[in-house]
């Protein structure tokens, strides 16, 4: 029983091992296929390291797991990887290191309370590893995305650290011969364990820090987006006031000239007058309305208008009621921010390939989709945004995603055939 209790928990572990790094893990394919593959890959790996840990035991086992576990499974996980850097080598060191910590101290343990039983060893790593895996999904898995998203520098030297503390802590448990065959070296170990804690828990105080830091950096950055869109719709707007007070000064004067020629009895030249002003208003351009909303239709004006300056054709099909399911201050800065996008993407192309399609529904959603064709290559990040790694660009993708998360909307991106489309679904 004590055999099967050993053999099992061993099993248990390298089998969680493996789930605990797929949920921090970022694979270049969907869940599914990634599943599918680690199960085709893994569980096979995990049973020939049984036989060999049924075989020679874990004295032998220990000195060689590098070479029949660690590497073909780190092999594996880069090949399908979509983090293919320094994030990738730390987060294997961190998943191995603390699995590796959990396996020791439990045999540790049952060394001095359990050694003829194997149970408490047996019940350590089976609750130890469901705890883990339940705090890493519900706690720990959001934040450490996010980190690795935000902070993109300094992983080398996090890595090199860990990298180090991996290698003496498994050759402390497993050289000369396996820690449980040497009780007068488990002290050491044990504090070697504590000081590795110590270590982890500031590298991720740290990454936390620059997280926040990060954060705030990008809420002044979405601030400075916002008031400089709040600048160009004043400027709209005051050139729009300046126009309306000029055909108010000058509907004064044409009042008081056909007041004098009908004073005159000058009927003839009065009806003239009033012709050719006619027709002078006909011909003066009106402000185009584009949907109900105010604000929204301030930015539509704005941002069409420059596109028709700049040669490309707009197809617009807008259907916006003045109230909306989120505040269309918000709202505007995204739609803002894609127009932008797409008359820059415009702007590299000949004017016969310019243009943009804009698409607004409000029922039974609240749909926006922006399409336009670009030229060169566009990188995708994991979450499928696009990345413009240019100092001072990427403001506006930061931007969709924090108001998409705020609002539980839907963000979609899609590169096809040479065309780039953004479409924001908005559930009310």
């Amino acid at each position: 029983m004590s055999e099967i209790l050993r053999l099992s928990s061993a099993y248990w572990s390298l089998i969680h091992t493996a789930v605990i790094f797929l949920v921090f893990f970022r694979s270049k394919y969907p869940v599914k296929k990634t599943v599918l593959l680690s199960c085709i890959f893994i569980l096979p790996i995990i049973a020939a390291n049984m036989i060999i840990l049924t075989v020679y035991g874990a004295g032998v086992y220990g000195k060689i797991m590098l070479l029949t576990l660690v590497l073909p499974t780190f092999i594996f996980f880069y090949i399908i990887s979509s983090l293919r850097d320094f994030r990738f080598f730390f987060t294997f060191c961190l998943v191995d290191t603390v699995s590796a910590a959990l396996i020791i101290l439990s045999s540790v343990l049952n060394y001095y309370i359990t050694p003829n039983t194997n149970v408490l060893m047996f019940l350590i790593r089976v609750f130890g590893f469901l705890i883990i895996e339940i705090a890493s999904v519900k706690k720990y898995r959001r934040v450490y995305f996010e980190i690795q998203e935000s902070v993109t520098v300094g992983w080398g030297l996090f890595t090199l650290v860990a990298i180090v503390f991996y290698t003496v802590f498994i050759y402390l448990n497993a050289f000369p011969t396996a820690i449980t065959e040497r009780p007068e070296d488990m002290p050491t170990l044990l504090i070697f364990i504590f000081l590795m804690s110590l270590m982890y828990i500031n590298i991720f105080l740290l990454l936390f820090n620059q997280l926040k830091l990060n954060e705030a950096r990008f809420r002044e950055e979405l601030w400075i987006l916002q008031s400089n869109h709040m600048q160009r719709r004043i400027s709209h707007m005051t050139e729009a006031d300046k126009r309306v007070r000029f055909e108010r000064h000058n509907l004064r004067h044409r009042l008081q000239t056909i007041d004098m020629m009908l004073q005159k009895d000058d009927l003839s030249s009065a009806r003239e007058y009033i012709a050719n002003v006619t027709e002078e208003a006909l011909e003066t351009p009106i402000h185009e309305r584009y949907c109900v909303n105010t604000v929204l239709d301030a930015v539509f004006s704005y941002y069409i208008g420059l596109a028709t300056e700049k040669g490309i054709r707009v197809e617009h099909s807008l259907s916006l009621e003045q109230t909306l399911p989120v505040p269309p201050e918000e709202l505007s800065v995204v739609i803002a921010n894609a127009l932008e996008n797409a008359i820059i993407a415009c702007e590299n192309l000949p004017e016969e390939k310019r243009y943009i399609k804009c698409k607004c529904i409000q029922s039974p959603q609240l749909i926006f989709s922006i399409s336009n064709p670009f030229e060169g290559e566009v990188e995708i990040d994991s979450r499928g945004a696009p990345v413009n790694r240019e100092v001072g660009h990427g403001i506006g993708v930061r931007s969709t995603v924090a108001f998409c998360e705020k609002h539980n909307a839907v963000v979609d991106y899609k590169i096809e055939d040479g065309v780039f489309s953004i479409r924001i679904v908005i559930h009310k």
